[in-house]
């Protein structure tokens, strides 16, 4: 075999990068970088089969391996970018970017800064692999090199990298276009200069992505059981507005979301019913569907149990509780938030915004937990549809921003 097929990416991150190992130490790694290529891969091949999950898995183990076959397409990082644990302002100005990024700036994690440029390599090992057959379609080692490289475009263009990827943080774009990128393979880095134009940009590049992969497109018959890039159960808006820092679009995203989730006080009030009645007579927590595990506080509670002389801690404990899947951890968003930079002078960026309608959980219940362990958790089931997600866009729509969609035939 010849010498083997190299494509190297300068990158730039567009919002900050928390992204590191298991010690939450801010570094460059590449297998979490290969871990958000196997996801946009999965949403790709995903729907073009149907949501098929052996036909899926048979497809992503010819590009990026599995338990018994190696990838024959390495990932490499290069560089030292500068990280701080102060990328995110004053939260009394920027409230709304402190509120989507909470969870890591509590931590104080130190972030590579936006604005850094690191590099990226996509390499073919040098050695054979067999070829693989996947739905009607052959993937040899050049195949598996493309396919990865469609990987790379999906995840420059409406993904994001480490926590708080999907509201809005970990953004990175293409510097240039680089050399080898494939022929057939929409351009990498971004020439659109408005949210129209990227849209439409966006739109053409997943057609070519599709035509590109080779299978031919089955809807799926169902929710699948992973994120899905099909019509029936993906939908990609950009607000038609912009912003001249990244931080007043992640600023401008959050307050407006913050003010939608308040609107929707049932939750809320069913919630406080079981810490205070100790019932709860509702059968569902719509807020679930953007997200768990989910935690509420009530300053009332915790302001009338201190009235009373409760101890400060226990009266923490008696005031919240959680929101979570009966089996598991959590659940991701189905609803995500990018910066997109856009061409021109001055520099702008745009907010794109998208739902995954996928399978919420596999058992489609949640548990209540007090935070009073001497409380009885409740059972719930998970919400019915993605409703509130669709009153999100029109409480967008409702501020006075219109949404371009993005075309995904």
């Amino acid at each position: 075999m010849g010498i083997p097929r190299t494509l190297n990416v300068e990158l730039e991150a567009v919002t900050p990068l928390w992204i590191g190992g298991a010690d939450a130490r801010t570094e460059l790694r590449a297998p979490s970088v290969r871990g958000c290529l196997r996801y946009w891969f999965r949403a790709l091949a995903g729907g073009l089969l149907g949501g098929a999950l052996k036909d899926v898995f048979e497809a992503e183990s010819a590009v990026f391996g599995n338990t018994s076959r190696a990838s024959s397409v390495a990932v490499r990082m290069f560089g030292s970018p500068q990280t701080s644990p102060s990328v995110a302002g004053d939260p009394e100005q920027l409230p709304g970017l402190h509120y989507m990024f909470w969870s890591v700036l509590q931590q104080k994690r130190d972030a590579i800064v936006p604005g850094e440029r690191f590099a990226m390599r996509l390499q073919l090992r040098p050695f054979p692999f067999d070829a693989v057959d996947v739905a009607g379609r052959r993937v040899e080692m050049a195949d598996s090199f493309e396919l990865a490289s469609a990987s790379l475009w999906l995840l420059l263009r409406l993904g994001g990298v480490g926590a708080r990827a999907r509201r809005g943080a970990g953004g990175i774009r293409a510097v240039a276009e680089p050399e080898s990128w494939p022929a057939g393979l929409p351009p990498l880095a971004s020439r659109a200069a408005t949210p129209a134009e990227l849209a439409a940009e966006l739109g053409a590049g997943l057609q070519r992505l599709r035509q590109v992969a080779g299978w031919e497109a089955r809807p799926p018959a169902e929710p699948a059981a992973f994120d899905v890039l099909h019509e029936r159960v993906c939908e990609l808006y950009l607000l038609d507005k912009t912003f001249l820092s990244w931080w007043e679009a992640v600023n401008w995203a959050g307050e407006t979301f913050r003010a939608f989730r308040i609107e929707h006080k049932l939750d809320a009030s069913s919630i406080a019913e079981l810490l205070t009645m100790g019932r709860l007579s509702a059968r569902t927590i719509q807020r679930a569907v953007l997200g768990l595990p989910l935690t509420f506080f009530f300053k009332s509670i915790f302001a009338d149990l201190t009235g009373r002389g409760v101890d400060s801690r226990e009266a923490r404990r008696k005031a919240s509780a959680t929101v979570a899947p009966v089996r598991g951890l959590g659940r991701s968003s189905p609803l995500f938030f990018r910066i997109v930079p856009l061409k021109g002078t001055p520099a702008t960026y745009g907010l794109l915004m998208g739902v995954f309608r996928s399978r919420l959980l596999p058992d489609h219940e949640m548990t209540v937990k007090p935070g009073d362990y001497s409380m009885r958790p409740a059972r719930v089931d998970m919400p019915a549809d993605f409703s509130l997600i669709d009153r999100w866009f029109d409480h967008v729509r409702g501020q006075g921003a219109a949404l371009c969609q993005v075309a995904l035939r």
